[in-house]
């Protein structure tokens, strides 16, 4: 996951309004995060914008299933489960990467030797954090998705909003329905070996 430190370096770079100029840390050590993981997203406070650790997935009664991503066209929508989320808890959640599995591409799993779609990760083409806007509930988090753009669509049918580092506080302001759509956002995409069922960030 990300150090504090570099935590504090994007929380710098979205509070001075700069056009990012911070770089992803190397590949090895990081962590992936999965559903259910403890990750830290940036989020408005009694006193500005904080650093905060949230529970990646909203929970709903008599199920043990995981909400980690909310459609951005639902949470405008007005739909119950959102309206506060969307309203109230607007937050940034930063990540090395990406992953989404391939619709139809297959791997073979190391850890079970089973088939599975082949997971495509995907990144700042500038070496840049990705700034994924996300909702929480002051306990818990998902990810906004939208509409997927070039990059994204010939693999999965969506994708995170991604933000820029001057897109965060339209985000966080009266504004942020502005930033659905993202088909001019730029990504690289790479293919992983290591097939996997679950969503993941990688996380610095």
């Amino acid at each position: 996951m990300l150090t504090y430190d570099e935590l504090e370096e994007v929380l710098a770079a979205v509070e001075a309004r700069r056009r990012g100029g911070v770089r992803v840390t190397a590949r090895d050590g990081r962590t992936q995060a999965r559903p259910g993981s403890v990750v830290h997203a940036i989020a408005p406070g009694e006193n500005g914008l904080a650093i905060s650790p949230f529970i990646w997935g909203f929970t709903f009664p008599n199920s043990k299933k995981l909400i980690f991503n909310t459609r951005i066209e639902s949470a405008l929508g007005g739909t119950r489960m959102w309206a506060g989320p969307i309203r109230d808890g607007r937050c940034v959640l930063p990540a090395a990467t990406f992953f989404e599995p391939h619709g139809s591409e297959t791997a073979t799993s190391p850890r079970t030797g089973r088939a599975m779609k082949r997971q495509y990760e995907f990144a700042s083409p500038d070496g840049e954090p990705l700034l994924l806007a996300g909702v929480h509930d002051g306990e818990r988090l998902s990810v906004i998705t939208t509409e997927p753009n070039a990059s994204v669509a010939p693999i999965h049918p969506r994708m995170p909003l991604a933000l820029r580092f001057e897109e965060v506080p339209t985000w966080l302001g009266d504004n942020y329905a502005s930033l659905a759509d993202r088909s001019r956002f730029e990504l690289t995409a790479h293919p992983e070996d290591d097939a996997s069922a679950l969503p993941q960030l990688s996380l610095f």
